[in-house]
């Protein structure tokens, strides 16, 4: 009888066990945010017979160490300084466990899903399967419907899910859910595109030698003498210069019309090397008036190629036609690119974000139709309707930034999962500048719509992981002070997403104690990463646009400047058998007396006062312009 009793005993236990792991206590895992709901109205149901390709984000371990792991092999105090990693060292570091891969599978299954529907993606973060409605809303107790937005954007998605309780601390997100899958875009006009600012053009070939008039037009001798930059004579063959570029393109005969008037040594027909991600255009010929055709490319390339020639240029364009014309609600940015040098990044999750976010980021295969009121037929713009390109391309060892965003146009964990990439990118050697942005300390010249009393720092700059480049302009004797004029201002202040990072803390401190901006706490965040972290001339520089010779400004010119520089000091160091610098802010906040120190100016805009330049780092000029015999002293002393 005790025996029956143990048997029957130890049988309910199994019984009891295999429900638990079935009928587990769950818990509201995402709920859509009072934002979202004055964004997007709710309208029907999801059909249940519907299906969606489900990805469940892993979570990734050990991102809590990423700054500790980078200062490892970034911080010039270190013995491990130099010693960069293989992306397969980075992905064992910080993929998911398998435990974590076993438990979420273990629950899809339970639900009703057949473990033969299951793939594990290859970069290990995250599983995917087709389901129908039904089935995704019996596992996650949720109701999906369609939601449109005000611009007739249509979406699926839910306002909350649920998962297993002890589950949480596995799964960070599941999609579509909370953020939602495409289910009809509609056909969108030409957006705005970001342009630096262009003087009216005039004859300045004649200007090229006189060192003058260059408050008046910076040309690239201008700029050899202001930071004492020598020719070039090395072209390693793994140190190109990388840029990247969207929604503009440079043209040959612009490139050829620079070369001639301002950098003689450079022949004719040299181009960049093009690498193109998901059916991106790369350039138009000047004869194609059909488009039009913004600055932005032509004064990267213009400005970067007088450094480092005879060193090429790599230039990685992005997304399709359908986006770059037509799609207003295309606003995110690096997604698609990061997705082309990492195949990991595609799908991995982090922060409740799995790859790349469709509210914000192209989506491929791209199915898209337009009409226009010229074209009144459905066509296809130039749509590229293979899977998204990961891990096509290889990182050059400088990539340049001219894009950027106030930190508010995006959510905390889009940033956060992007700049966490950007560590892994300094891991493996790569140097990321972008620039701080052109609108003085608002990230946004939109004066009529902002809260002036309300400072922001720019994106990707504001990630502690990413070089934030700031610009001067020249006066008439020479010296540099913040660039500014009645139509924008240098952009800089504190994030309100990320803390201040140990490399920067003692500038900040020393800024605060000694030139108090004297800001309510409202305006900005006093203990915000700071922004920019170096500066250079980027005011009246000389281009070649749309076959005519005129200047630009902005911060888009400085940042390919300041990266042209650590590219050139890469070349130095690859010549005698060192590596690539890397992640490069430590070493700069470690070496102040390097710097010009920048104490003239502010960088008010919108009518609001903004900060002023003082002695020492400052949110206008960072710590400084410096020289580039200087700057190549610092790292060919390091290992």
């Amino acid at each position: 009888m005790a025996l029956r009793c143990k048997i029957a005993t130890a049988l309910l236990a199994l019984v009891t066990a295999a429900c638990a792991s079935i009928s587990q206590r769950t818990l509201v895992h995402e709920r859509r945010s009072a934002h979202h709901e004055a964004e997007w109205a709710k309208r029907d149901r999801v059909p249940a017979s519907h299906s969606f390709e489900m990805r469940i984000g892993l979570r990734q371990r050990n991102l809590h160490r990423g700054y500790e792991l980078l200062m490892d092999v970034a911080d010039p105090a270190s013995a491990n300084y130099g010693r960069h990693w293989t992306q397969d060292e980075i992905a064992g570091m910080f993929s998911p466990s398998a435990e974590t891969v076993n438990l979420a599978k273990d629950w899809v299954v339970a639900s009703g899903i057949e473990t033969a529907r299951i793939a594990h993606g290859a970069s290990g973060g995250w599983l995917v399967f087709n389901a129908t409605v039904d089935e995704a809303e019996k596992l996650l107790g949720a109701s999906y419907w369609l939601y449109e937005n005000d611009d007739g954007q249509v979406m699926a998605g839910c306002d909350e899910y649920r998962i297993p309780a002890q589950l949480a601390e596995h799964i960070d997100f599941v999609y579509p859910g909370v953020v939602m899958a495409e289910s009809r875009t509609s056909p969108r006009p030409r957006r705005n595109r970001r342009s630096v600012k262009r003087s009216e053009p005039t004859n300045m070939a004649n200007k090229r030698q006189d060192s003058t008039s260059c408050a008046e037009v910076v040309t690239p001798d201008c700029i050899a003498n202001l930071y004492e930059i020598p020719p070039a004579d090395k072209a390693h063959p793994n140190n190109s210069f990388g840029l990247y570029e969207r929604e503009c393109w440079y043209q040959d005969e612009d490139l050829d019309l620079f070369f001639s008037n301002y950098a003689p040594d450079i022949p004719v027909g040299t181009r960049p090397l093009n690498l193109s991600i998901d059916l991106a255009v790369w350039h138009y010929n000047e004869s194609d008036t059909s488009i039009s055709i913004p600055s932005e490319a032509d004064l990267d390339t213009e400005v970067a190629y007088p450094i480092v020639y005879p060193q090429n240029i790599t230039v990685y364009q992005v997304d399709d036609e359908y986006y770059h014309l037509y799609q207003v609600q295309y606003t995110g940015l690096f997604n698609t690119f990061l997705d082309a040098i990492d195949g990991s990044y595609c799908n991995y999750s982090a922060y409740n974000e799995t790859g790349d976010d469709p509210t914000y980021d192209a989506v491929y295969p791209d199915t898209h139709t337009v009409v226009t009121p010229t074209n009144p037929e459905p066509f296809d713009p130039g749509t590229y309707k293979g899977e998204r390109m990961c891990g096509v391309y290889k990182p050059t060892n400088v990539i340049s930034m001219s894009w950027g965003k106030a930190e508010r146009s995006f959510s905390v964990n889009y940033q956060m999962r992007q700049c966490d990439e950007f560590m892994k990118l300094g891991l493996q050697g790569v140097t990321v500048v972008a620039s701080s942005g052109d609108s003085g300390p608002i990230a946004s010249l939109q004066c009529a719509t902002l809260d002036l009393g309300t400072f922001w720092a720019s994106s990707p700059g504001n990630c502690p992981y990413v070089t934030s480049v700031g610009a001067t302009m020249l006066q008439a004797d020479g010296s540099e002070r913040v660039a500014r004029d009645d139509t924008w201002a240098s952009s800089g202040g504190f994030s309100r997403y990320y803390t201040a990072p140990a490399y920067q803390q003692s500038a900040l401190a020393t800024y605060f104690a000694d030139h108090d901006p004297g800001f309510g706490d409202s305006y900005f965040n006093r203990s915000g990463r700071g922004i920019p972290d170096i500066s250079a001339v980027g005011y009246n520089i000389a281009v070649a646009v749309a076959g005519e010779l005129g200047t630009a400004d902005g911060t888009s010119a400085s940042t390919p400047l300041v990266g042209a520089m650590i590219n050139r000091v890469n070349e130095e160091r690859l010549a005698i058998g060192k590596g690539p610098v890397g992640f490069i802010n430590p070493v700069l906040y470690a070496n102040p007396t390097i710097f010009n120190d920048i104490t003239i100016g502010n960088n008010s805009a919108c009518r609001v006062t903004g900060f002023q330049a003082v002695e020492g780092w400052d949110p206008t000029t960072g710590l400084g312009t410096v020289q580039y015999p200087k700057l190549l002293e610092i790292f060919m002393d390091l290992p």
